[in-house]
């Protein structure tokens, strides 16, 4: 089973093609304004939360207020310098300037899933689908637009990681997976959580572990450590 797990993404290049397919439909203008966007519509929905735990906690019925009037209260208690549309500004601004006039990294974002009656990966669907990274001069990745299942997750001023080897690492990994200038590059989250950056180059794929500091062809990977994967994702298709 773990010999033919990958042989339809393997064997007869679909995942490439798919990956292929994945970017040469990117508009990277039009992308990073729509996550501009993503991101506002966010903000606007945490600050609302902040001043409906605000108003509830006064004492006031938020839910019966028109907008006008549930502004004006706020403004009252806060003060109109603290509570008003800039501060949602500021913090698309202070996006905007994070990445402004910088070159980014478009990493495709890969999903595990079923395929018949094996497991696979494939490009994620969604309204996005790349991770938006940006490199210093030493490939550290020093700001980063993260995805997650199709939808915007978030950002950071680096590849976050609860582990000190990955984070020491990856930016050793990045340079030397550079310097061989890919074609694509690629995260599969569901792998091994932070552990694997993959990427594509001359019409292979390659899944790098970072803490390992050691890379393998996507089918040789998957010999070695698929099973391991394969039978926490059985797990957790039958857990209620």
């Amino acid at each position: 089973m773990i010999n033919g797990l990958f042989a339809h993404t393997l064997f007869s290049q679909t995942l490439i093609q798919q990956i292929e397919n994945a970017y040469n439909s990117l508009d990277s203008i039009s992308y990073i304004e729509n996550i501009m966007l993503s991101f506002r519509k966010e903000v606007e929905e945490w600050y609302k939360e902040m001043d409906d735990t605000m108003l509830e906690l006064y004492g006031f019925d938020y839910i019966n207020m028109d907008s006008i009037q549930r502004q004006n209260i706020i403004d009252s208690i806060m003060g109109k310098t603290m509570y008003t549309k800039y501060r949602i500004e500021n913090r698309i601004n202070y996006l905007i300037s994070a990445i402004e006039d910088k070159s980014a990294h478009y990493i495709l974002e890969l999903r595990v899933d079923s395929c018949g009656q094996s497991v696979c990966l494939l490009p994620t669907t969604g309204s996005f689908t790349f991770n938006l990274f940006y490199f210093d001069n030493r490939s550290r990745a020093n700001f980063v637009l993260y995805i997650r299942n199709g939808q915007y997750s978030g950002h950071d001023s680096g590849y976050y990681s609860f582990s000190r080897i990955i984070a020491r690492n990856l930016p050793k990994v990045f340079r030397k997976i550079l310097r061989k200038n890919p074609k694509y590059l690629l995260l599969c989250d569901e792998l091994e959580g932070m552990n694997t950056i993959l990427y594509v180059l001359n019409d292979k794929i390659y899944v790098y572990r970072i803490a390992q500091m050691k890379e393998y062809e996507l089918d040789d990977y998957s010999k070695k450590f698929w099973s391991i994967y394969l039978r926490a994702y059985n797990a957790k298709q039958i857990t209620p």
